[in-house]
């Protein structure tokens, strides 16, 4: 029961993230987190923690899944933003998604894999 409770809560977060970024990516600029750090440092950090919650999400998932969807994702919202008359589309911040989502794969993924086998997380 708890394993079921913790999946649906890392779903609930993983979504929410994903709703979080789009509202970031789609509103004005103005006074946003944009003007205060480097916007392609945002994406990769954005992207590896949004990665991290989709295996979190989708433990039994093939691995392949997620991260394909992240990255249609991120060319989504580039192709939303050059239809934006306040935003524009940037392959570098594309780029800057698939980086972070590179980064968990590499660094990330292996210990999340333990973590995940060790309390059988999501695998009843």
């Amino acid at each position: 029961m708890l394993r079921s409770s913790l999946l649906v809560v890392s779903r609930l977060v993983f979504y929410c993230a994903i709703l979080g970024g789009c509202y970031l990516a789609f509103s004005p600029g103005g006074n946003s987190l944009h003007n205060h750090f480097n916007d392609k440092l945002m994406h990769a950090v954005g992207f590896f923690v949004m990665t991290v919650l989709a295996h979190l999400a989708h433990p039994t998932v093939w691995r392949k899944w997620p991260v394909f969807g992240l990255i249609v994702f991120g060319l989504a919202i580039e192709l939303v933003q050059g239809y934006l008359p306040y935003r524009s589309f940037s392959m570098w911040d594309w780029a800057a998604d698939i980086l972070g989502i590179a980064i968990y794969l590499v660094v990330a993924q292996h210990p999340v894999n333990a973590i995940l086998a060790k309390y059988k997380y999501g695998l009843d």
